[in-house]
């Protein structure tokens, strides 16, 4: 089987989040959006991930400190996405395999759709294989184009594009696979000839077409999976969305959770049937609920093991704490690093 690499776009400042602070930094649900899409790519097995920073660098970088096998590309000055693949060229040298490319913007993208990918991408022989969507409606987001076959023969930006093209609904989520040797052919000889005077990455499939290369694209149901975030708004829909998820889990898995859009429940929590939630509580970190356990209203609990049939009554804080079977903790009651518990 070839061989896997990826490489992670996270130079970009995100002019619309209004904040001086990279974008990719922000948190969905407790975690920085590229910490969750660089975990995402660790599950591949990936030989190498590149990601490529710029824009508050820096403080992208610290958030990765746990994780030393990853590179970084410095993209200072962000001339589009294509100028990213340039900069981030140099760590690939002698690499043969197949190369992810992903945004680190798109924080719920999950590892078995970029494993389908990579399968379609790998069976068809193409050059390179793009993960699309369709919309009735397709926004902002660059076209796919088309020929009287079928076969995808482009992008087009939405800025560059003509009326007729702009009714196309199949649309690029900015997800890619590309076999590594097509990937640098095709990225010197793409131009920056365009409204935004930046060099596409779209603009590469072109290129591939033009020699004869095949280039595919998947299409993909779960629209929510691929949506990137470009403001404060986009970034609290997603993460709505995303916690949603997590309590409908638990809520079919025999755990009552009274009034679920008021209930924060981390990724991490375990969670044993019969267990029961009032609103208003926020559950996180390294947690287990066990069977019959009862949280009251407005709980804050985070790294914390919650014996069977234990009762907290309301407006507790259990941090850093194991809670034994069948306490009742009273109204308001705080337990801090097992404080209650110790000798």
């Amino acid at each position: 089987m070839s061989a896997t690499a990826a490489i992670i776009l996270a130079a970009g400042k995100g002019t619309r989040m209004k904040s001086d602070r990279a974008k990719v930094v922000f948190e969905l649900a407790d975690k920085p959006l590229i910490t969750r899409v660089v975990e995402t790519a660790m599950l591949l097995d990936c030989e190498k991930i590149c990601v490529v920073v710029g824009h508050q660098k820096d403080s992208v970088i610290s958030l990765l400190e746990d994780k030393p096998d990853l590179v970084f590309a410095d993209q200072a000055e962000q001339l589009g996405t294509g100028h990213a693949i340039m900069i981030a060229e140099k760590h690939f040298k002698g690499f043969s395999g197949d190369i992810l490319i992903l945004a680190g913007d798109v924080p719920l993208l999950k590892a078995e759709t970029l494993s389908r990918l990579l399968e379609h991408h790998r069976k068809t022989g193409s050059a390179c294989t793009v993960l699309t969507g369709l919309l009735d409606d397709a926004g902002s987001y660059g076209r796919i184009v088309r020929d009287s076959a079928s076969r995808v023969i482009g992008i087009v930006e939405y800025k560059d594009a003509k009326e007729e093209q702009r009714r196309i609904q199949e649309f690029n989520t900015g997800i890619w696979c590309f076999k590594a040797e097509a990937l640098f052919d095709a990225i010197h000889k793409i131009s920056n000839n365009n409204a935004q005077n930046e060099y596409y990455l779209t603009d590469t499939l072109a290129v591939l077409f033009g020699q004869g290369q095949v280039v595919e694209a998947m299409i993909t149901e779960d629209l929510d999976e691929v949506s990137g975030i470009n403001s404060q708004e986009q970034l609290a829909g997603l993460e709505k969305v995303y916690l949603a998820g997590i309590n409908s889990r638990w809520l079919n898995s025999g755990v009552m959770i009274h009034n679920p859009d008021t209930v924060h429940i981390g990724e991490d929590v375990e969670i044993e049937p019969d267990v029961t939630i009032e609103p208003f509580s926020i559950i996180k970190g390294k947690c287990y609920l066990e069977k019959g356990c009862h949280i009251g209203p407005n709980c804050y609990v985070e790294n914390a093991d919650i014996g069977r049939e234990t009762i907290l009554q309301g407006y507790n804080v259990i941090i850093d704490a194991n809670v034994h079977e069948g306490e009742i903790i009273p109204w308001g009651e705080r337990i801090l690093e097992e404080t209650m518990f110790q000798e």
